[in-house]
């Protein structure tokens, strides 16, 4: 099918990389629909890349990342009951507070007492509470700030420290004792 075309045909493209109007023209001449279609889609083409490509677009993410410590404790009560041969042997069996680290920075963990006494009958020292982590001989608990470990970066890393308690049978008189607080802190190297 042929058809008489009078009017000319315009074909107006317009992107990043062109700007301007294509014209073809056609001036009373016997042209077939598909061939004005042909040459409309070859110049689209040709001259408006943007008319055939997919069309990207970069995205860019940030963000700032903080350095992070925290410490967990999987237990926050320790009780000791000590019996008769304990009593005699002078400690109480060693009960382990499992320390739990994670950091994407370096740290250092350190252990103290809150204060200098137990409440209970007789006034106990801090100092018959004995610490030990890593196999390391048992060390007599102060109000200062002791080292127990220190390590990079690490994800619910686990350190077991052992507690015992040293007994005297001519001061600790029978009743109930009480500490609080064991204070264990996690803070840079």
């Amino acid at each position: 099918m042929e058809v008489q075309i009078s009017e000319r045909v315009v074909v107006y493209c317009y992107d990043d990389t062109f700007r301007g109007r294509l014209m073809t023209q056609s001036n009373n001449r016997r042209v077939s629909i598909l061939k004005n279609l042909i040459i409309a889609v070859v110049i689209l083409l040709v001259f408006c890349p943007a008319a055939h490509a997919e069309t990207e677009d970069d995205s860019v993410f940030s963000m700032g990342v903080p350095g992070v410590r925290s410490l967990t404790l999987e237990q926050d009560n320790i009780q000791f009951a000590p019996d008769t041969l304990q009593m005699l042997d002078g400690w109480t069996h060693h009960e382990v507070l499992n320390a739990r680290v994670n950091a994407n920075v370096g740290w250092a963990l350190t252990v103290r007492g809150s204060k200098e006494l137990w409440e209970g009958p007789w006034q106990k020292p801090v100092s018959d509470i004995y610490w030990s982590y890593g196999g390391a001989d048992y060390e007599s608990l102060g109000t200062q700030s002791a080292y127990v470990a220190s390590g990079g970066p690490c994800n619910q890393q686990t350190y077991p420290i052992h507690f015992k308690i040293m007994l005297d049978l001519e001061r600790d008189i029978p009743g109930e004792y009480y500490y609080a607080y064991i204070v264990f802190e996690l803070s840079a190297p």
